[in-house]
């Protein structure tokens, strides 16, 4: 069973969004919204180098602010991973940053006594077998639709469920699996959205349940789970899920973007 007395006690939480897309600028929907494909987005990549970077600040100032917890994108819809995955080249290390960015983050935060929350993209836009729907920034390009026609979920789906392991096995006691997101209702006519079938979420769920005992999961793989997330809006009431009171989190920022 999850642990969720934690949750109900300490409310107020970090979300971070990190990612190359910090370069542009503009939104981490960037690669979505102004359709670019791979080879264009690749720039951020190159020249991703957060020299900057020290996480015991964030940390700091995030539990002088009150935060309990905090949630940071390992992997957001670009397909970006922040840590040194096994199962990708498309990730912090390779970039002129040169290191893993989550593992400092993490004990960072930790040291801070702060719980740790993972958000991990469930879409990915960057992975050679992740098919080409009504989201996916190569939509309006038939060229490479056609091209791209026979991609295979299933084997995206074990690159999904490895990357979700690594996580789960790699950081230490986890408090919260943020997932996100799916959208089988959507229908663009020439592909659908993807949902619960595509991500296998039962077994995945299964998994995140026997490696991290007591951890919250969102409800973003559409088979409900210990919390519903609602965005950019504070419920005036009670939230359900499967016809029951369940935990929730607003999760909202002070501008149009995360």
């Amino acid at each position: 069973m999850s642990d969720s007395t934690w949750f109900t006690h300490d409310r107020f939480g970090l979300f971070i969004h990190w990612g190359i897309y910090a370069l542009p600028a503009r939104h981490e929907w960037i690669k979505n919204r102004e359709l670019i494909s791979d080879e264009d987005y690749q720039k951020y990549f190159d020249h991703f180098d957060p020299d900057l970077y020290n996480p015991s600040t964030w940390a700091q100032e995030a539990k002088n602010a009150g935060m309990k917890y905090f949630v940071v994108t390992t992997k957001h819809h670009d397909g970006f991973c922040l840590w040194d995955s096994a199962l990708t080249d498309y990730k912090a290390t390779n970039t002129p940053a040169g290191r893993d960015l989550l593992t400092p983050m993490v004990q960072a935060f930790r040291n801070e006594g702060l719980k740790i929350g993972f958000y991990h993209s469930v879409i990915d836009w960057h992975h050679p077998e992740f098919p080409v729907d009504g989201l996916h920034p190569m939509r309006e390009n038939l060229e490479f639709r056609e091209a791209a026609k026979d991609r295979d979920i299933a084997k995206y789906r074990e690159y999904l469920h490895g990357q979700t392991r690594e996580l789960l096995t790699q950081f230490g006691k986890l408090d919260v699996m943020w997932f996100d997101f799916s959208y089988s209702h959507m229908d663009w006519g020439w592909s659908k959205g993807k949902g619960k079938d595509d991500w296998d979420s039962e077994r995945l769920m299964a998994m995140v349940r026997e490696l991290q005992p007591g951890i919250l999961v969102n409800d973003r793989l559409e088979i409900g789970g210990d919390l519903k997330t609602p965005e950019q809006y504070q419920p005036a009431g009670k939230m359900m899920i499967d016809g029951k009171p369940v935990l929730w989190e607003a999760c909202q920022t002070l501008n149009g973007s995360w």
